[in-house]
């Protein structure tokens, strides 16, 4: 039977409803995603420009930004090179820390060293990143739904610099921002190391992209990431060394204490799965430092002792 007059209408209704939403999805003419930073799946661009390498030199930025009065404060490395700027509007329905660990996963599957990383509070005013370090209006949220990573990829003969940063505007909508510069010359960064270097040089480390549960599960892809850690441990930083599980959360103290307590517990379950004997502790939201959030550290005492 043909369908009716009304029921037509109401199909070309539909297709013209969902037009404009695939007009949305496209990439803004001429971009194209920075070498080695795979985007988030399903994202596509809306801002996007390239800089040759006579233009200013880029500031590489790897600490907090702040702002005393009306100056902006940066710790940032300046770069003479290429310079490309993407950013990315991701679907609607991703989780904000669904998006940093795949940022996260895209850099140590490249070998990056880390420069610097933050989230929430830790990394600064959001305002500051959005209009002051990237001059992207839609960069502007709330500081506790934001990410940065300051990273160093590996290239043929030389180096590229990422700076990704990741937001959740009030919203919920989600961006993520990557600028990629190719410097002239290798730029020697003094943050920039692996969690080996880190724990070597300061005595403790966080284990990046490994983030516990609320109740301090750990799931498949933190724990490959903790045996991938062990694995990079030489016998010295092995020896003596400490796993610490942090958590969060409106619950009383004496339960997030003792859900840390079984997330540490698994976590050097693993790493002694990978050959690395590591003393659990966990302390709830006992040492609410960066930005209180949910995560795995690895402490060596003895080093601690020497700084």
């Amino acid at each position: 039977r043909r369908p009716s007059a009304w029921r037509r209408w109401q199909a070309a209704v539909g297709v013209m409803a969902l037009a404009p939403a695939a007009t949305l999805a496209q990439d803004v003419a001429g971009s194209r995603d920075p070498a080695g930073i795979a985007r988030y799946p399903g994202a596509w661009i809306v801002e996007y420009s390239e800089h040759t390498a006579d233009a200013l030199p880029y500031q590489f930025i790897t600490a907090p930004v702040d702002k005393i009065r009306r100056d902006v404060r940066v710790e940032a490395t300046p770069v003479t090179g290429p310079l490309r700027r993407v950013t990315y509007r991701v679907p609607d329905g991703a989780r904000l820390k669904d998006v940093i660990a795949h940022y996260e996963r895209v850099t140590r599957t490249a070998g990056a060293s880390i420069a610097f990383t933050c989230r929430g509070p830790d990394c600064g005013r959001s305002t500051i990143w959005a209009n002051d370090v990237f001059g992207v209006a839609e960069l502007n949220a709330p500081v506790r739904n934001q990410f940065y990573q300051a990273a160093a990829l590996p290239a043929d003969g030389g180096q590229r610099l990422a700076a990704i940063y990741v937001v959740q505007r009030g919203n919920r909508r989600i961006y993520a921002h990557v600028d990629m510069v190719i410097p002239d010359d290798p730029v020697p960064l003094a943050g920039a190391g692996t969690l080996a270097e880190a724990l070597a040089r300061d005595g403790h480390a966080i284990v990046p992209g490994v983030a516990p549960d609320a109740a301090g599960g750990l799931d498949g892809e933190g724990l490959a990431i903790l045996a991938e850690a062990a694995a990079a441990l030489d016998a010295g930083l092995a020896r003596g060394l400490h796993v610490v599980c942090h958590l969060y959360g409106p619950g009383p103290v004496p339960e997030l204490v003792a859900a840390a307590e079984r997330c540490a517990a698994t976590a050097a379950t693993a790493l002694a799965e990978a050959g690395v004997t590591a003393t659990p502790h966990g302390i709830g939201p006992l040492a609410p430092a960066a930005g209180a959030r949910a995560r795995i550290e690895l402490v060596s005492p003895d080093r601690l002792r020497g700084n």
